[in-house]
């Protein structure tokens, strides 16, 4: 009896992997459910418009959040240690996040432009019509940002960590997150998914040095902002072609290993270079030694 407790339960709670099996259990049960009754009422499905999008990754954060909640009484958790703690540097890391995720996509068309693989032509939408989808796209994008970070590096990331490690559960769920762009996504090559994991991989080191992922979050939504509606670069997801609304009218025509092809930039091979400056440029920004609390660190514990 004591070796059948031992194997689920240690130092008086459920065992972390057994956490992490629940936590995916109730969100595959819970989610059948949910995908029902949305059936029911005509939600809209996933699609590549501003409104679907929206309405979809709000939904998708007040569900994992909801799901994120129940286990949180049940370990006796704060729900903030999930990431997203309300301390006063939220905003700022919020929008430093902004500023570092749209930074890189656009440093990244400079040589894609001077190698011959891309155009600008102007505007492709003016007036109130920018205005418009400039607005509604930002919120789209954003409320991705929140969506994905929380399902990848929310509670399973802190969970799974306090099992094996930070650094093995950081690389675990990131290799998920390639997999899933690599088994939902059309038109995938190896790149994508690489690259996809490696930015998983970066986000979570931001979250390991800023102690939160609010940093993530921002550095998300404005990456897939810049990429998918300012630059118009062309998504798998989409069968290929740029998002309607985009905002700058940029055509891309060079060869797949520089642009990406049908699957934007993150599928270049040059994407690579943008993600070994990011893991430098952020480790000089925010280094080790001023990474996290005490407090913090327990949370996010490499042990």
């Amino acid at each position: 009896m004591k070796r059948l407790k031992w194997i689920f339960v240690g130092d008086r709670r459920l065992r972390a992997g057994w956490r992490v099996v629940l936590f995916i259990a109730i969100y595959i049960a819970a989610g059948k459910g949910l995908d029902a009754v949305l059936a029911k009422v005509h939600f809209p499905d996933r699609a590549f418009t501003w409104s679907s999008l929206l309405l979809n990754y709000v939904l998708d954060f007040i569900f994992i959040a909801a799901i994120a909640w129940i286990m949180s009484r049940i370990e006796h958790e704060h729900f903030s240690s999930y990431g997203f703690p309300l301390t006063r540097n939220a905003g700022s890391l919020l929008c430093k996040g902004l500023l570092w995720g749209f930074i890189p996509s656009a440093l990244i068309l400079i040589p894609i432009y001077f190698a011959g693989g891309c155009s600008f032509h102007g505007l492709a939408l003016h007036g109130r019509e920018f205005v418009y989808y400039a607005i509604l796209w930002a919120l789209a994008m954003l409320a991705l940002g929140f969506g994905e970070e929380f399902l990848f590096r929310g509670y399973l990331l802190k969970t799974l960590a306090e099992g094996i490690g930070f650094w093995p559960a950081a690389v675990a769920l990131s290799s998920l997150f390639g997999l899933v762009h690599l088994l939902f996504k059309p038109h995938e090559d190896w790149i994508d998914p690489v690259s996809v994991g490696l930015y998983g991989l970066f986000w979570c080191l931001t979250l390991r040095r800023t102690g939160s992922l609010w940093f993530a979050v921002g550095f998300h939504a404005a990456s897939d902002y810049a990429d998918m509606i300012v630059f118009a670069e062309p998504n798998s997801g989409n069968d290929g072609k740029p998002i309607p609304g985009h905002l700058l009218d940029v055509r891309f025509h060079g060869p797949e290993w520089l642009t990406g092809g049908p699957r934007g930039t993150e599928a270049s091979l040059l994407v690579f270079i943008v993600l070994a400056g990011l893991f430098y440029f952020f480790n000089r920004a925010y280094p080790a030694r001023k990474a996290l609390s005490q407090e913090d660190a327990r949370s996010f514990t490499a042990q």
